[in-house]
C-alpha cells in the first residue's frame, strides 16, 4: 500500500505498520534464538546424561582404586554444576520471551487500537467529500444534458437556415451577373437574354464560366428559392457553405460552382 506523503495521518499509520513490523521481527528472532538455546541444551543434556552413565561406569570399575574414584566424583560434580548452569540459562531464555511476548502483545493491542481509531476518524472525514462528489456527479450530469439539448437545438437551427443560406447564394450570383452584364438588376437581365445559349455565351465572353445546370438553378431555382423566402438574407460565407454542402444529388456540383462564382474558392467543409 503507498501512502501519501502530504498526508500526515497516513504517514504516522505507516510509521506505526513499520515499528509493529519491526517488533514481530525481533520477537520472531528471539523465538528462534531460544528455539536454538533449546536445541543446544537438550543436545548438551544428552551429552551430559551419556557422561553421567560413562561416570557411573568408571565409578563401578574404581570401587578398588580410591584415587580415580576421586577423580571421577570431582568430575561428576563438574558437570552437575554445568547442568545446573544450563537449566538456569535456560529458564532465563524461557521468562525473557514470556517476558517479550507480553510486551509485544501490549504493543500491538495498542496499535491496533489506534488503526481503528484512524479508520474511523477517516471515515468521518471522507464523509462530506462523499457528499460533494455525489453533488458534482449530478451537476456533470445536469451540465451534459444541457449541452445535449442545446446541440440539438443548434442542430435544429442549422437545418432551418440551410434554405436560407441557398437562397442567399442564388441571390449573389444574380447580383454578380447583372453586374458582369452592366445590368441595374436581375429584372433586366431575364427581359434582355432566354436561360439558353445565349446568356451562358455572353457570360463566358465575360469571363463568366458557370455550367448549364448552375445557370438553370440561378435563373429559376423556385424550390430551393420558395424554401428560402422566410429567413433573413445576410449569412456569412462559413454558413452558406454549410447550406451548399447540405446538397445532394446532381444539384450539389451546379451549387458548388455557384459558390465558386460567388465567393471565389470552393464550399469545401472545413476541418
Amino acid at each position: 500500500m503507498v501512502f501519501s506523503a502530504s498526508d500526515p495521518a497516513q504517514t504516522r499509520l505507516a510509521i506505526s505498520l513499520e515499528e509493529n513490523r519491526t517488533l514481530k521481527g525481533r520477537l520472531e528472532a528471539n523465538e528462534n534464538t531460544a528455539n536454538a538455546n533449546a536445541i543446544q541444551y537438550h543436545h548438551r543434556m544428552s551429552l551430559i546424561d551419556q557422561q553421567l552413565k560413562d561416570a557411573l561406569a568408571l565409578s563401578r570399575q574404581a570401587i578398588a582404586n580410591v584415587s580415580r574414584t576421586a577423580r571421577l566424583e570431582e568430575r561428576l560434580l563438574v558437570l552437575e554444576e554445568d547442568c545446573a548452569e544450563s537449566r538456569s540459562t535456560v529458564a532465563s531464555l524461557k521468562l525473557e520471551i514470556k517476558t517479550l511476548k507480553e510486551s509485544h502483545k501490549s504493543e500491538v493491542e495498542d496499535l491496533t487500537e489506534h488503526l481503528e481509531r484512524e479508520k474511523v476518524g477517516r471515515a468521518a472525514d471522507s464523509e462530506p467529500l462523499l457528499v460533494r462528489i455525489h453533488e458534482l456527479e449530478e451537476k456533470v450530469k445536469e451540465n451534459n444534458k444541457m449541452m445535449k439539448d442545446n446541440s440539438d437545438r443548434l442542430t435544429h437551427l442549422t437545418l432551418m437556415l440551410q434554405p436560407l443560406w441557398r437562397r442567399m447564394l442564388l441571390d449573389a450570383a444574380r447580383k454578380k451577373i447583372y453586374e458582369a452584364l452592366q445590368k441595374c438588376d436581375w429584372k433586366e437581365v431575364r427581359a434582355e437574354y432566354s436561360p439558353d445559349g445565349q446568356l451562358l455565351r455572353q457570360l463566358r465572353a465575360k469571363d463568366v464560366h458557370l455550367t448549364r445546370r448552375a445557370l438553370e438553378l440561378i435563373w429559376d431555382g423556385k424550390t430551393f428559392r420558395a424554401a428560402g423566402n422566410d429567413a433573413a438574407h445576410n449569412a456569412p460565407a462559413a454558413e452558406v457553405r454549410l447550406g451548399v454542402t447540405s446538397v445532394g444529388g446532381s444539384n450539389r456540383e451546379a451549387f458548388d460552382d455557384i459558390y465558386i462564382f460567388v465567393y471565389g474558392s470552393a464550399a469545401e467543409i472545413e476541418e
